[in-house]
């Protein structure tokens, strides 16, 4: 490694060195989980570790309870990682590395510094000893840059990765070797946490430092955890206690001799190690540099660890369910008129970011070891034992419990019709033509007929048969907007721990709950209808935040819609910021918005999967009345998860995202809802309105309102 490298690095360290002790701190006193500041990673990273221990809540007082199988799944893993000796004219190296797929290995790039290093160096498997403490039989590979080579350099991101070539050596197979597929999901580490190397320190057989090793601080590209490492562990796997591989371990700080070992302890446990989700998003970025064999190798690689993750439930499609008065005939929620319009009329409308927000995922993957031992199907571990079904009201997710919910459910104000001046948005006429598939509250219940589920300054309409939200309706009022502490439940500016709750208004037969979420956490998020900032005004703010985490108010969404999450911007919050507050006009909104389902929807077990999600926005400008239409489709995403991972060709629309402006009468038809009280005012006809300074309409960009 350069001397400017080990510099830079020598800074980074020392700047961490703050949030390095106060981790120590926080783990010595018995509150590790307070180390992380994000508590959004907070909470799917405790869900992901309860599940690993088959409890219903993450286990804060000790980080040294494991699952048994913590051993068995550690020695799957350990057969991915190699011993890499480059051996060039002038000198040989030994460092560590490991595979990410069938097809391509990944080290340091100041182990491999080019091709020609490439082309020099050979890959040891198996270089170990048994329990006896005889060497077992090794392999050794070739790699075969000429497929796939791609460097960053050792200032940048460090890394390595270089197809896998011709076996030269032993008898094991990539298959039985498998690999350590690299990933991005937020429940994979959280400061506070131990991390578990695999490695070949000083080039000597495989060695392991596993338990006592702690994660404590965290930058963009990099994390710094303190650990046992030495020269030749470069190049090594960084896990967390699931075996899924958190960081590429490039840099370990060492002490001139001499040092004492008070002192050394200080300096040579911190080590930095490259994020594996900044080297993914990198791959992912080059890929479309490299040759269509190129491409598809590096594709299908980043696609794999969400394959290895999924414990074999796959999404399936079905005949469509037979019809009941109100449904059509040709599909759940299209009319009959057959009206394929949004097909073509849409792609060349302006496209525009949608704002469906996306709650905390609950753990990507099922307790399996992210290792394969067959190119053509993943090893199927055994997963933790389902969790029981929870009682009627809370279930806790992970992250603070913030101010307990309200279930005095009387007090809620709703969705108010005539909100917005000079329309009514009557619930019960929208909901008229689907009147059939409503589902009734509780006997007893006000208002129990209707099936409108009132919340604070927002209302949510049952489908009895999908179990999710026909639609809900919010109104949004600028003046008394306030922003909702999202730890606390009190009014702030800083993120917040998810509790979703149960309403005990309506049987538990009509609605999605948490053990579905559970089971397909690998492939879907909790996605919010009504946002949760959205109905946060007035005087019980407080309430309106608590009550968009109903599970009434939440649909599976695909987790990929999280990648673009910092792309996207939400239109209310647009309007209100920068729109009618600032112009001192009228400020109240009021949002329709909702799932959209047909016959080509995925099954997951028994649960019907939204195709896409629409949102109508109606509000007074200075010019009258108006309303804009939106439409997200993630059927895209499925044909992705259906074609075995293979990546989408490149888009302007961010991540796999279709995210497009649309019409009311398209909404209508896709829906099967009556939204003639605002039909005259959809603005999808013409220019897009505008509001104070121009908002120029392109891909990616929020407009204007007035």
């Amino acid at each position: 490694m350069r001397p400017d490298t080990i510099a830079d690095i020598d800074r980074r360290i020392a700047a961490s060195s703050t949030e390095r002790s106060q981790t120590r701190d926080l783990v010595r006193a018995g509150r590790g989980e307070l180390a992380e500041d994000d508590p959004t990673r907070s909470a799917a990273f405790d869900a992901r570790t309860a599940k690993s221990l088959g409890s219903p809540e993450a286990v804060h007082d000790t980080n040294d309870f494991q699952p048994a199988a913590f051993l068995a799944d550690g020695a799957i893993v350990r057969r991915a990682v190699a011993r890499v000796l480059v051996q060039a004219p002038n000198e040989s190296t030994s460092a560590s590395g490991f595979l990410i797929s069938p097809d391509l290995f990944i080290t340091n790039q100041h182990v491999l510094h080019n091709v020609s290093d490439c082309r020099n160096a050979v890959l040891i498997f198996d270089d170990e000893v048994d329990h006896t403490g005889k060497k077992v039989p090794r392999t050794l590979y070739r790699l075969a840059p000429d497929q796939v080579a791609l460097f960053s350099d050792e200032k940048v991101l460090d890394y390595a990765v270089v197809s896998i070539g011709e076996r030269i050596e032993g008898a094991a197979t990539i298959e039985e070797l498998g690999y350590c597929p690299l990933g991005f999901a937020p429940d994979r580490h959280r400061l506070g946490m131990n991390v578990n190397i695999i490695q070949h320190p000083n080039g000597m057989p495989k060695t392991i430092a596993i338990r006592n090793n702690l994660l404590t601080a965290r930058e963009d590209s990099r994390l710094y955890y303190e650990t046992d490492t030495e020269v030749g562990t470069s190049g090594s796997p960084v896990h967390n206690d699931q075996w899924d591989v958190v960081a590429l371990h490039h840099y370990g700080d060492s002490a001139p001799p001499g040092t004492s070992a008070s002192d050394r302890s200080a300096k040579t446990l911190v080590n930095e190690g490259i994020r594996i989700s900044a080297i993914y998003d990198d791959l992912k970025a080059r890929a479309a540099t490299l040759g269509p064999v190129g491409q598809e190798i590096v594709n299908r690689a980043l696609l794999l660890w969400a394959d290895t993750s999924s414990g074999g439930r796959k999404l399936e499609r079905r005949p469509p369910p037979s019809t009941e008065p109100g449904e059509s005939a040709r599909t759940s929620y299209l009319a009959d008129s057959g009206d394929t319009s949004m097909a073509t009329s849409t792609q060349a409308a302006d496209t525009l970011v949608i704002p469906l927000e996306i709650s905390v995922r609950v753990g990507r993957a099922q307790t399996v070891v992210p290792i394969v031992a067959n190119r053509q199907a993943p090893v199927q571990m055994q997963t933790a034992p389902a969790r029981k079904r929870l009682g009627r009201m809370a279930v806790v997710a992970g992250g603070a419990e913030g101010v307990k919910l309200d279930t005095n459910y009387s007090n809620r104000n709703g969705f108010k019709s005539t909100f917005v001046p000079g329309v009514t948005l009557d619930l019960k006429a929208i909901a008229k033509p689907r009147k059939s598939m409503i589902a009734a509250l509780e006997a007893g219940e006000t208002g129990a007929a209707s099936g409108v589920l009132n919340y604070q300054n927002f209302s949510v309409v049952m489908h009895k048969k999908r179990r999710f939200a026909l639609f809900t309706a919010t109104n949004i009022d600028g003046p008394t907007y306030v922003s909702i502490n999202r730890k606390t439940g009190l009014p702030a500016e800083e993120p917040e721990g998810e509790t979703w709750y149960r309403d005990k208004r309506l049987d538990d037969a009509y609605i999605v709950n948490q053990d579905f979420y559970s089971e397909w956490s690998h492939l879907f998020d909790r996605g919010h209808l009504t946002r949760r900032d959205d109905p946060t005004w007035g005087a019980n703010a407080v309430r309106a935040n608590k009550d968009t985490f109903h599970f009434t108010n939440c649909t599976p969404q695909h987790w990929k819609f999280n990648e673009s999450i910092k792309f996207w911007q939400g239109i209310e919050r647009y309007v209100l910021e920068k729109g009618l507050v600032a112009t001192g006009k009228n400020k109240k909104l009021s949002v329709l918005q909702g799932p959209i389902f047909d016959d080509n929807d995925e099954w997951g077990d028994d649960v019907q999967i939204p195709s896409a999600f629409w949102k109508v926005i109606v509000w007074k400008g200075q010019g009258g009345l108006k309303a804009v239409a939106m439409i997200a489709d993630q059927t895209a995403l499925f044909a992705i998860e259906r074609a075995g991972g293979a990546a989408p060709p490149p888009s302007d629309t961010p991540v796999f995202v279709n995210e497009y402006r649309s019409t009311i009468a398209t909404i209508e038809q896709k829906t099967g809802l009556d939204l003639s009280a605002i039909r005259a005012y959809d603005t999808s006809a013409g220019e897009l309105p505008t509001v104070g300074e121009r908002v120029v309409s392109t891909p990616n960009l929020p407009f204007g309102i007035a």
